[in-house]
């Protein structure tokens, strides 16, 4: 065991290789017990990072540890343990104890660290406490090296970290700071709200649907909803593309035995389409449903309408049957009463818009839509969008003398603010639409 006069007698630490923080204790023993100047010197700065355990930068054989910018904490008398450096003191050393005893509450403010790094070093509960301690709740990460998810260590930092609204997000991928250490194969990081809602949604957005299944199911499971439900209403009110990206989201969700976060987590009408419930799909312009025609064309097609009165017949039940497709979903809308699919016709009427119709084939690209949720003054409506065509269901204005309006596809943009091109959808049958503002 190291002891005062060999620490006292090493070389100073190498500030050649490690950035010198001109931290007054650096080379000073363990003085908790005095009335020390605590870092940050500002109440209104924060650290950058602090390396619990470190060394500071340290490359053997074995390969690369340790990080040339930050504070280290590590025992009073220890020493650089390995590397050109060993047997020097530790630069930028803030000392605790021992092991079992990490306070550094005499040397570093608490919630004023940005980044805390751990490699490889045992975790106890005081370790772990003093970590949660000095690490920002608003922007700050915790980042592990050299630990299996689900070992002892972890669960102490695990439990810790929860006071601070930490959480862990799995598959994190390291800032260019952290980067280039090659003595661990594996890390895990901690983020606070803010960085896991971020990492959430541009998980969503960049399509990488299976990591966002993954990040969801941990937060799930340690008790941070907020954070899906906050992504998910972001998701919501973003633009068109962020929409369509998170209706994939919850079809991975529901199809990777994750259905309860869908069902905690996202507006009720996602349950219904997913679960491909029987649903009336209302527009919410001229408050009319869909349903088709009760005569059928040469081809045994039929005419799509919205209708102006019946609410409760098997012609107004539709289903949404999902297709998984090139990292994307669409859906097909199939009707109950006729067990037919809806489409949009080849052809074009004179101003580029195609009608929708019914029809018992559904293997063509113009059977699939997309479904683009959106929320306007928080109210959730849907964008219906052919796959083939890229237009969006609308009513027409005019009336038949049922007071009825064909069912069309748009030529043009639907993304304005008109209320004919938006619907919602409620359980067929049911009372009350599954359409709830969030």
């Amino acid at each position: 065991m190291l002891t005062l006069s060999v620490w006292k007698q090493a070389r100073s630490p190498n500030y050649k290789t490690n950035v010198d923080k001109e931290y007054p204790y650096s080379e000073v023993p363990f003085l908790g017990e005095y009335n020390l100047i605590k870092i940050p010197y500002s109440l209104s700065e924060l650290i950058d990072h602090v390396d619990y355990w470190g060394e500071g930068k340290i490359v053997t054989s074995h390969g690369r540890r340790g990080f040339e910018n930050c504070y280290n904490v590590n025992h009073t008398f220890q020493l650089v343990s390995n590397g050109e450096d060993r047997d020097r003191k530790i630069p930028n050393r803030i000392p605790v104890l021992s092991s079992t005893n990490c306070d550094t509450s005499a040397y570093i403010r608490g919630n004023s660290v940005k980044t805390v790094t751990l490699m490889g070093a045992s975790i106890n509960k005081s370790c772990a406490s003093d970590v949660a301690r000095i690490v920002n709740t608003d922007v700050g990460k915790v980042v592990v090296f050299g630990f299996n998810s689900g070992s002892p260590e972890l669960a102490n930092l695990i439990d810790a970290l929860k006071i601070k609204d930490l959480y862990e997000c799995p598959n994190y991928d390291l800032p260019k700071e952290l980067q280039g250490l090659t003595s661990f194969e594996s890390h895990v990081a901690f983020l606070n709200a803010t960085m896991l809602k971020d990492q959430l949604y541009k998980l969503v957005i960049d399509g990488e649907f299976d990591r966002a299944v993954a990040l969801s199911s941990k937060l799930n499971k340690d008790g941070a909803r907020d954070v899906i439900m906050a992504t998910v209403q972001k998701l919501l009110e973003s633009n068109s593309a962020a929409n369509t990206k998170l209706m994939s989201f919850a079809y991975k969700l529901w199809n990777g035995e994750e259905k309860d976060i869908v069902r905690n987590n996202f507006p009720p009408a996602f349950k219904l389409i997913l679960g491909q419930e029987n649903v009336t799909i209302l527009n919410t312009g001229y408050v009319q449903v869909l349903k088709l025609d009760t005569h059928t064309d040469s081809y045994n097609d039929r005419l799509a309408w919205g209708d102006s009165n019946d609410r409760t017949s098997t012609r107004v039940s539709w289903r949404f049957i999902p297709v998984w497709e090139n990292k994307e979903v669409t859906f097909k809308l199939f009707n109950a009463n006729y067990d037919m699919y809806l489409k949009l016709d080849a052809s074009t009427d004179d101003i580029g818009d195609r009608q929708a119709w019914g029809s018992k084939n559904s293997g063509e690209e113009r059977h699939r839509f997309y479904l683009e949720p959106t929320s306007k003054s928080g109210s959730l409506a849907f964008y219906i969008i052919n796959f083939q065509f890229k237009q969006g269901l609308k009513l027409v204005a005019q009336k038949d003398s049922y007071g009825d309006r064909l069912l069309m596809g748009h030529n043009g943009d639907i993304h304005v603010d008109e209320t004919r091109f938006r619907w919602t959808f409620a359980l067929w049958g049911g009372a009350g639409a599954a359409t709830a503002t969030k």
